[in-house]
């Protein structure tokens, strides 16, 4: 319950206890996820806080609803990071953008390696997410921070220019459906662009986090591979951009 004194409301006591718990519970679940390989149940987490497993149930009646919550966590948390950073220069080049917000995303993974794993990782055994549900929500405000910044600088008649490499109807309404959930603006083929490019570099991240590149051990040398290979992505943007332009436009 929620009272309001004066202009400003005040929580009670019950409801900083209840968060409080949720926030330990979740603490505790996400900690057995990540050590027993998604083995975690709420009996296990009760067990661990000390408490019964049907007083759990007042917080999270199942297991699948506490890693829902945890899922969406994650991607909030993300997501969060994302905006962040694209909110510190939005007037900066488009380039500098997108390494920007490519930064703010490698270094949310190595900071929260357990949640980035959860949400991005092998899935949890027997683990379903509600279709339509908050995981849905919470992956379109991710995609949406980044598809805003690939496109950042193109003119509505660049990304109208663009083709995929050969023709595929079915690959061509794939994307445009995918579009539709983060980057509605974004025709086929600039979607299949923003995938691509988004994957190599959250490919790179998992190849990190996952210790899958050794001879990177040292913290500022896989800082610089992966501004390196960042800066290579767009300047390959770049060039599509360049390509998209009309003659007429880069005379």
């Amino acid at each position: 319950m929620v009272t309001v004194t004066g202009r400003r409301p005040e929580v009670s006591l019950r409801e900083r206890k209840r968060a409080a718990t949720i926030s330990e519970i979740k603490a505790v679940a996400l900690r057995q996820l990540a050590d027993e390989g998604g083995a975690m149940t709420l009996r296990g987490v009760s067990r661990e806080m000390g408490m019964t497993v049907q007083s759990l149930y007042h917080y999270f009646p199942s297991r699948d609803e506490l890693i829902t919550a945890l899922i969406v966590d994650g991607y909030e948390g993300l997501a969060g990071a994302v905006e962040k950073a694209d909110a510190e220069g939005p007037a900066e080049p488009a380039g500098e953008r997108l390494l920007r917000l490519a930064r703010a995303y490698r270094q949310w993974a190595i900071d929260h390696r357990a949640e980035f794993l959860l949400i991005f990782g092998t899935p949890v055994p027997g683990y379903r997410a509600p279709d339509p549900g908050p995981t849905i929500g919470a992956a379109r405000r991710l995609g949406a921070a980044f598809a805003g910044a690939v496109f950042a600088g193109w003119s509505a008649e660049q990304i109208a220019r663009l083709e995929l490499p050969r023709p595929d109807p079915l690959l061509a309404r794939t994307l445009q459906a995918g579009a539709e959930q983060v980057a509605p603006h974004l025709p086929a083929p600039a979607y299949g662009i923003f995938i691509e490019l988004w994957g190599r570099m959250h490919g790179l991240v998992m190849l990190e986090i996952l210790h899958h590149l050794p001879w990177l051990t040292p913290l500022d040398a896989a800082t610089s591979y992966y501004e390196s290979a960042t800066l290579h992505l767009v300047s390959d943007l770049e060039h599509r951009r360049t390509g998209c332009t009309p003659a007429r436009a880069r005379r």
